[in-house]
């Protein structure tokens, strides 16, 4: 068993945290009101602690060799993430997002007839309802 941190993780990670970075950053140029940071500020800080407990839990867990699974599944999950921000403004939040997440869910092993796709119904419903509550920006749905 070796320990090794996948230069792909390792880029995907980085470009998250600078990602969630520059929407800080860019969220408190714009204004530092409570309104414009109420969700920007918690975000950020969740974002940044989990990509640190990712990276600390990668290096500190040795990864058996039949975990490893290469540069062609992290190049497929950033495709798929790629795919899923474009269904969003073209199909809708809703259906965009059941599908990245039930494809997810497939790619990370899930292997049930029917607990992947009800797993990924579970987390849109909560997800679109949660976000509309949250913002009066009305998103593009298809079915909910």
């Amino acid at each position: 068993m070796t320990t090794r941190f996948p230069a792909t993780h390792a880029a995907l990670l980085g470009i998250v945290f600078a990602t969630s970075g520059f929407i800080l950053w860019s969220a408190v140029s714009a204004s530092s009101s409570l309104n414009n940071l109420v969700v920007a500020v918690p975000v950020a800080a969740v974002l940044g602690i989990l990509v640190l407990l990712v990276i600390a839990g990668t290096i500190r867990k040795p990864m058996d060799e039949s975990s490893k699974t290469g540069v062609w599944g992290d190049l497929l999950l950033l495709a798929g993430f790629a795919a899923f921000c474009f269904a969003l403004t073209h199909i809708g939040f809703d259906v965009a997002t059941f599908v990245f997440v039930w494809a997810g869910v497939v790619m990370s092993g899930g292997r049930g007839l029917w607990q992947p796709p009800l797993y990924a119904a579970l987390f849109t419903v909560l997800l679109v309802k949660g976000f509309g509550s949250l913002f009066p920006y009305p998103m593009l749905t298809l079915v909910l």
